[in-house]
């Protein structure tokens, strides 16, 4: 069974703490995947901090964008130094600069085990639509399962290889399939498992840590997961691991900050 450690996320920014240090590496690599067009995902925004890309996120309205919580945990106190690139697929240029006011990580966010992966983005007041190429991606409801076997999309400025450590310049994209939750449990067993707050994701030829930690994993237009975390990098045996955004607790936080 192959080990794992943990590995800096982008540009050794931050290191996650704790058990996860030997267990679980946040996510950030998309392998074999397509460029995208301009505006083709309309949501997807670069998460920087000190003006360096680190994770992906997804705009929730004018004044909310969601992200996971390992990409500014520790951070809470200091949202001056995070931005957001908007409206382009070129991860250092075009499109608009959005500066975070305010951070908030999910309360039951464990660095241990990454459950609860999720923090808030605000920014000004209707900062995030005013860019044409930008549009807000819709949430699941409280509760709504997520089906085995279907196909959802995951997009990121990740790692193109295991072997080429380097991000990509254009935003990619790739095709996954949504995975039994008893499988995920059973797949994942050696390095803690899952809970109920995670869903897996995984696909042939394609790597199983799918997209920046943060980015968006869609179904027919609606955001039912963010990139968390993985085991390897394009290794067939262990799909990749996201928040899932319909778990009540999760769902009924964002409701509780956003009104969403």
């Amino acid at each position: 069974m192959q080990s794992i450690f943990l590995v800096p996320l982008i540009f050794s920014l931050f290191w996650i703490s704790g058990k996860a240090a030997v267990k679980r590496r946040p996510d950030g690599r998309i392998v074999n995947g397509r460029e995208a067009r301009e505006g083709e995902f309309p949501y997807q925004l670069s998460l920087r901090r000190l003006t360096v890309h680190i994770c992906g996120a997804s705009v929730l309205d004018g004044s909310w964008a969601i992200t996971a919580a390992h990409c500014v945990d520790g951070h809470e106190r200091q949202p001056h130094e995070f931005t957001l690139r908007l409206g382009s697929v070129k991860r250092s240029s075009g499109g608009s600069i959005m500066t975070v006011r305010t951070i908030y990580k999910h309360p039951s966010y464990d660095t241990t085990d990454m459950n609860f992966d999720v923090a808030l983005l605000r920014t000004q007041a209707g900062a995030l639509t005013l860019d044409p190429n930008v549009a807000p991606i819709k949430l699941p409801e409280a509760g709504e399962a997520i089906q085995e076997n279907i196909s959802a999309i995951v997009s990121g400025w990740g790692h193109m290889s295991s072997t080429e450590p380097m991000l990509s310049s254009v935003l990619k994209y790739t095709t996954v399939m949504t995975v039994n939750q008893q499988k995920c449990q059973n797949d994942l067993s050696f390095h803690g498992g899952v809970s109920e707050a995670m869903f897996c994701a995984a696909a042939r030829n394609t790597d199983a840590c799918q997209g920046d930690s943060g980015g968006p994993l869609t179904v027919q237009g609606r955001l039912i997961g963010i990139v968390s975390w993985g085991v390897g990098c394009a290794d067939p045996y262990y799909p990749g691991v996201y928040t899932r955004l319909s778990h009540p607790s999760i769902r009924r936080w964002v409701r509780l900050l956003t009104k969403l």
